[in-house]
């Protein structure tokens, strides 16, 4: 896995999210639809109840679906689970996130030596080992999750 992959990661977690956020918004719409139920009163009010019924038993219905989906997006790229996914993604995010920091470090000795033969001395942080670590965890993220025995042998 190398930056390429990791940005592919980082869509498929924007992705995620977006979803989570739409699905936050209509979990958030259902209370004030049955606030508007409840005070929906009077013989010359059914229509208006019936339909605002309808409203929220499709939000529900749809609700449902976007968490039944959820899990899908991520299984499509390999991973068994959200918590895979998560677990790997923020293990991949903190090595990146050090190769960057380090590649900062470099580039700002870099530019503070003067003398040509000074910026030689300075090696730039490795990508392969960065690559190497991003491909490992990415891996170990995709594999089922091993299940844990509950009993023990005495």
């Amino acid at each position: 896995m190398d930056m390429a992959e990791f940005r592919i990661m980082q869509k498929l977690m924007i992705r995620v999210q977006d979803r989570a956020k739409e699905i936050r918004s209509l979990q958030d719409e259902v209370p004030k639809l049955k606030a508007q139920l409840a005070g929906t009163k009077g013989i010359f009010k059914s229509k208006e109840r019936k339909a605002l019924e309808t409203q929220i038993q499709q939000t529900e219905t749809k609700i449902s679906a976007m968490l039944a989906e959820l899990p899908d997006i991520l299984k499509s790229d390999g991973y068994p689970d959200v918590q895979a996914f998560m677990a790997t993604y923020r293990k991949a995010e903190a090595v990146v996130d050090k190769y960057n920091c380090e590649l900062a470090e470099w580039e700002r000795k870099v530019k503070e030596s003067r003398r040509p033969a000074e910026k030689e001395r300075y090696v730039p942080p490795e990508r392969e080992s960065v690559r190497d670590q991003l491909r490992r965890l990415q891996a170990e993220g995709k594999q089922k999750p091993k299940h844990r025995s509950h009993d023990r042998e005495r």
